[in-house]
C-alpha cells in the first residue's frame, strides 16, 4: 500500500490519498477531504491514473469532510462515516462559515456507516473500524496492520481537542486506554501534524501516560 498526504485547509488538516500502488489503474481511497480546495489530489489522483473507489472519514468536523460532495461528484465514490458524527457532519457547512468567514454549501448525507468492528479492504489490506469517542462521538481510527489513519484521537506529541461541540473528555479517555493495545511498530497518520509511532508516542506522549496509569 502505497500513501500521499495533503496538507489541507487553512486549519492544516492532513488529507490522504492511500491505494494498492502507484500503478495507473490501481484502486485508491480519499480519507478526510477536509477543504473545497481540492484540486491538488484531483491532480495527484488524475495524473497517477488511480481508480478512486471509496471516502472514508474519520470524523465529521469540517476540516476533514467538507470536500467530501466534491469527491462525489468528480468521482461518484461512496462516503463513509459514524453514525454517531451525523450531527457533526451536518454541522460542518456551518462550522466552516463560522471559522473561515466563508460559504460552503450544505453536505449530502453520507452513504454508508462505519460502525466498530468493521473491515475495510484496499487490495490487500485490511483496516479495521476502531470507534473511538471523545474529539468528537462518531470519532474512528482506521487499523491495518502496519498503519492507523487515527484521525484527531491520537497526534504526535498530543491528542485531539475536547472542548468542542460534541466532545466528551471521559470518553476520550475511554479511548485512549484503548488504543493502548496497539503495538509499539504501528506507524500513525493523524489527522494533523506529522507521523509517528505507537512506540514513540507510548513513551512520550503525556496523554497516553496518564491514561496508562489512570
Amino acid at each position: 500500500m502505497d500513501i500521499r498526504r495533503f496538507v489541507i485547509s487553512p486549519i492544516q488538516s492532513n488529507c490522504y490519498v492511500i491505494a494498492e500502488s502507484w500503478e495507473r489503474g490501481a484502486n485508491a481511497v480519499v480519507i478526510d477531504p477536509g477543504d473545497l480546495a481540492l484540486d491538488p489530489v484531483f491532480s495527484f489522483i488524475d495524473e497517477m491514473g488511480l481508480k478512486l473507489v471509496a471516502n472514508w472519514n474519520t470524523h465529521g468536523h469540517f476540516d476533514h469532510v467538507i470536500g467530501a460532495d466534491r469527491l462525489r461528484q468528480r468521482y461518484g465514490v461512496p462516503s463513509y462515516l459514524h453514525r454517531d458524527d451525523l450531527v457533526t457532519w451536518n454541522r460542518a457547512p456551518h462550522w466552516y462559515r463560522a471559522y473561515l468567514a466563508d460559504d460552503a454549501p450544505d453536505l449530502r448525507q453520507p452513504d454508508a456507516w462505519l460502525q466498530d468492528g468493521d473491515e475495510l479492504t484496499l487490495g490487500d489490506e485490511t483496516f479495521t473500524v476502531w470507534h473511538t469517542p471523545g474529539h468528537s462521538p462518531g470519532s474512528v481510527c482506521l487499523v491495518g496492520k502496519r498503519v492507523v489513519f487515527s484521525g484527531d484521537t491520537l497526534f504526535a506529541g498530543t491528542i485531539g481537542r475536547v472542548d468542542l461541540e460534541g466532545s466528551d473528555p471521559e470518553a476520550m479517555q475511554a479511548s485512549l486506554k484503548r488504543i493502548l493495545e496497539w503495538p509499539d511498530e504501528l506507524e500513525i497518520y493523524p489527522g494533523h501534524g506529522p507521523a509517528t509511532r505507537m512506540g514513540h508516542e507510548r513513551r512520550h506522549n503525556r496523554f497516553l501516560l496518564e491514561a496508562m496509569q489512570g
